[in-house]
């Protein structure tokens, strides 16, 4: 068996989510049924995690292990030939069968984008979160910085509807800045809680308008209870940018018969 790996760009407006649901369209099943048009044969498809209704992508990972059929740029070319125009395959490699997207993952960046004009350009009304008052950004860059290092992020995650381990995360990189009339948030963890992305921005914009201080924004991390956060943000602004893995992983390079190292990590 031969494993694959897949880097997956999708617009997540008319998708359930990632995850394959029963009589909802969803990303997996899509790539899935992809896939089983190329073997003829079911495969199963491990996503590096779950996206929820709404979300977009441009760097999300997949793996999965079946019969060598294809060189990487070939089967790339054969997955978005059978592929809706909504999902594109952007990467293709061929990996260890040992490689797992969700379970060798080791980092994760999301951005997300605010709308931050009186009037919304239509053409972001499915990519963006519209906010027509006006942001303090000095104000949420400083609440920001709050959540950079270790921290128990309970107050911004949602109920997931399992057990979790543990709702500690080390946050690498939270930062906030304007393009125009946009408002680009991101950040870069060693993992993500369900929802924390869309609960983080929800309270930073609190923050933005003054709602509530930094001070109050401290009190919340520090608080772990989803009950004393803001609501969520919507879906709709919501990327997933890349996923970061061990640099020693070995990829097959296509055209050979041997291995070499790709130093690739999303």
């Amino acid at each position: 068996m031969q494993g694959h790996k897949l880097t997956v760009a999708y617009r997540g407006t008319d998708f359930s989510g990632w995850q394959r649901q029963t009589a909802k369209r969803t990303v997996q099943e899509c790539i899935e049924t992809a896939l089983e048009k190329i073997w003829g044969a079911k495969i199963s498809l491990q996503g590096s995690g779950r996206t929820d209704t709404g979300v977009h992508a441009l760097g999300q990972v997949a793996s999965f292990n079946a019969p060598r059929l294809h060189a990487a740029t070939i089967l790339q070319r054969a997955l978005n030939a059978n592929l809706a125009r909504d999902v594109r395959i952007v990467k293709c490699r061929l990996v260890s069968p040992a490689f797992h997207a969700r379970f060798d993952a080791r980092g994760k960046t999301y951005r997300y984008l605010i709308w931050n004009r009186l009037v919304q350009d239509p053409f972001t009304l499915d990519t963006h979160w519209h906010v027509p008052r006006p942001l303090d950004l000095a104000a949420m860059r400083r609440a920001a910085r709050l959540l950079l290092g270790r921290h128990d992020f309970a107050s911004f995650t949602s109920n997931p509807g399992y057990e979790r381990e543990s709702t500690v995360r080390i946050m690498k990189r939270a930062s906030v800045v304007r393009d125009g009339a946009e408002v680009v948030f991101h950040f870069s963890a060693d993992g993500f809680l369900y929802r924390m992305v869309r609960n983080l921005v929800g309270a930073l914009a609190k923050v933005g308008l003054g709602k509530i201080t930094v001070d109050d924004f401290g009190k919340i991390l520090r608080a772990r209870s989803r009950s004393e956060a803001p609501a969520t943000a919507p879906a709709c602004g919501l990327y997933l940018m890349n996923v970061t893995y061990p640099p020693n992983r070995t990829y097959v390079t296509q055209g050979t018969s041997g291995t070499n190292i790709d130093p690739s990590v999303a």
